[in-house]
């Protein structure tokens, strides 16, 4: 399993699988969690998806 994170409110994942070892009912980067925190809804996110959300994408670097 990759390393997952989760995020209050609606965020945009890029739809990769983040549990690859589950045979059914998968998870997908950017679906809605069972969980909540503060009474917001917590959002699935890969570790690339979530280190986009920390940082604004104007201070991102492209990398190759």
């Amino acid at each position: 399993m990759k390393p997952v994170r989760m995020l209050s409110g609606p965020v945009k994942g890029c739809d990769a699988i983040v549990n690859e070892a589950a045979v059914k009912d998968r998870l997908f980067c950017g679906m809605e969690s069972i969980h909540y925190e503060n009474g917001e809804v917590q959002y699935y996110l890969c570790e690339d998806c979530y280190l986009k959300s920390l940082y604004p994408e104007r201070i991102q670097t492209k990398r190759g």
